[in-house]
């Protein structure tokens, strides 16, 4: 993760006491289990290396991502095909096998990560818009022979309903895309984009052989015991995103779902995630590692119930660790229990830094660990280095670098804007400005790696589109009735802006939801509002904030994170791009 500060937020989930079995010593780790009594079993499918369309840079990581949590999380049936493990004779056979290893009371885990598209249903009138959705394999192209190589939406509905007819759960996830736009126009200056989708083809001549049965549920809506999550909607292209201390690209659905099942979505931390806590996790972890340009989709079948329905529970196993364990032990978390709706109190005050004014209304702790990291990457558009001969960040560290060469930022000699990954962050930034947008492209990236673990719910409001002078953009918290709330923006240029509490605001908040509405006012570019959220009012951090309001100083709002995020915080980083 870019910037001279990595921070790791992470559960302690080692017992204090130990045991000891023989020479070895014995740990109490987090497992994935099933609550009723049944195995939990997986394929993860993740294809790249397409052979005649255009190649994808992080399915495979992500496939190997989510193999690697379930079998740390002790789950011991876990089939991973990757790339050209991934034709499609082979993809048969092995779900094929799955189905028959499949007893009642187990949960089954499907995940693909790869390319989409939508053909013309076989089904008549399954699905809404006429179009089904369809996952390409390796050697897939417009050919007859290569038509062979892909998978339909209804034949893995067909396999799915086997496992149910086993007396099984099901938990499908597609980090695909199947078609559409984007929510918010890219920066045509920026570098391109990865996206999980091909152009529309025609097949003249289609040899697959599709795997049905008369049986066939028509569409999802058909199925018992599922559930179901999408990378984006049917008219939404889903990107492949950069993950804070990841080096490389990644599907942002792939590595939310990873995270989760390591056991971030138990809210509560009751042992049991259920489909509701599995969901909000996963929507929040994508749509703030997306820069909002991803709204996860998430189904499950008619007679499921979200609120209650367990979608896998967590227990404490042993695991033999050779050699002794030298000092103490972390203990467990404490539990936050979810709460349940409210409205703003009276702000006392209206600021207007950092480019948005918020409006006046009526009436366990996780470990931050500092440590240096790679460096901020930049780029002139033009690919001279010569702009940069020696700025000085104060709180990270930068590499020059050209356009084509993964830069997280690009500053544009004409305009002096910087932009990245497709938005423009700060228009007119003179070279002698650029350490503050360095340090604040490496703060962010910290923040963004702190809210991926224990997310604060919140969303931006009315949409995630690029906003103009003068509007009014809402940011909405959920599930923050009895918690304490502190709301702060890093503007482009890195400008800290105190907005929650000030003066009379309530803290903590006495409903379940909390909004902010906000105005927006030059300088236009990227605002991350960031909420950090507590049992226990955060005193000392309210003063820190207010001691750098108003000022450049990100980097600081980490070093205060670090001393004062309380054992219980939530924490939610979300954005929104304003342009002149």
């Amino acid at each position: 993760m870019p910037g001279s500060w990595k921070i790791m937020f992470t559960i302690a989930l080692i017992s204090a006491s130990s045991v000891h079995l023989d020479s070895a010593r014995a740990a109490s780790t987090l497992q994935l289990s099933n609550p009723d009594g049944g195995e939990v079993r997986a394929l993860v499918i993740g294809i790249d290396d397409y052979q005649h369309v255009r190649k994808l840079k992080g399915a495979t990581a992500d496939a190997r991502d989510i193999d690697s949590s379930l079998r740390t999380m002790s789950v011991r049936d876990v089939t991973a095909l990757i790339n050209d493990r991934a034709e499609r004779s082979n993809v048969l056979r092995e779900i094929s096998a799955l189905v028959e290893r499949t007893k009642t009371n187990d949960i089954v885990f499907l995940s693909i990560a790869g390319h989409g598209a939508q053909e013309p249903e076989r089904i008549k009138g399954s699905q809404p818009d006429g179009m089904e959705d369809v996952f390409l394999l390796p050697g897939f192209e417009a050919t007859p022979t290569g038509s062979q190589q892909r998978i339909l939406g209804s034949e893995f509905n067909h396999f799915i309903k086997q496992f149910e007819l086993r007396g099984a759960k099901v938990i499908f996830v597609a980090d695909t895309c199947h078609g559409g736009g984007m929510v918010r126009d890219i920066d045509p200056r920026a570098a391109a984009m990865s996206f999980r989708q091909i152009p529309s083809y025609t097949l003249l001549v289609d040899e697959l052989k599709p795997v049905s049965d008369q049986g066939d549920p028509r569409s999802e809506l058909d199925l018992d015991h599922t559930a179901f999550l999408a990378a984006v909607d049917r008219n939404t292209k889903a990107p492949e995103v950069r993950v804070p201390g990841i080096d490389g690209l990644r599907g942002a659905l792939s590595y939310a779902v990873a995270r989760a099942v390591e056991g971030n979505a138990d809210a509560d931390h009751d042992g049991k995630v259920t489909l509701k806590e599995f969901f909000a996790n996963i929507r929040q972890v994508v749509y703030q590692l997306s820069d909002q340009r991803q709204n996860v989709v998430t189904m499950t079948s008619p007679n499921r119930s979200p609120d209650v329905d367990v979608a896998f529970g967590l227990t404490r196993g042993v695991t033999l660790i050779q050699g002794p364990i030298e000092g103490p032990q972390p203990s467990a978390p404490k539990s936050v229990a979810s709460k349940s709706v409210a409205s703003l109190s009276p702000a006392s005050a209206s600021l207007e830094a950092g480019g948005i004014a918020p409006i006046p209304l009526p009436g366990p702790k996780p470990q931050i660990v500092g440590q240096v990291s790679p460096p901020i990457r930049l780029a002139a558009l033009d690919g001279k280095t010569s702009y940069f001969p020696s700025p000085k960040s104060r709180d990270s560290t930068f590499q020059t670098v050209t356009p084509t060469d993964n830069p997280d930022l690009i500053w544009d000699p004409v305009s002096h804007d910087v932009i990245a990954w497709g938005d423009v962050i700060a228009y007119g930034v003179d070279p002698v400005d650029l350490p503050t947008v360095i340090d604040r492209t490496a703060a962010i990236r910290t923040l963004k790696g702190i809210a991926t673990q224990s997310p604060q719910v919140m969303r931006v409001s009315p949409d995630d589109r690029l906003q103009h002078n003068d509007q009014t953009v809402n940011i909405d918290l959920s599930e923050v009735e009895g918690r304490a709330v502190v709301l702060f923006n890093v503007s482009g240029d890195g400008t800290i802006q105190m907005l929650y509490p000030i003066g009379s605001d309530a803290s903590p908040v006495r409903s379940a939801n909390l909004r902010l509405p906000l105005r927006v006012r030059e300088p236009f570019g990227a605002e991350q509002i960031v909420a950090v959220t507590s049992l226990q009012r955060m005193v000392d951090f309210e003063k820190a904030l207010q001691q750098l309001n108003l000022r450049r100083t990100s980097g600081q709002v980490i070093k205060s994170l670090e001393r004062y995020m309380p054992a219980d915080a939530r924490v939610g980083s979300v954005g929104f791009f304003s342009v002149p």
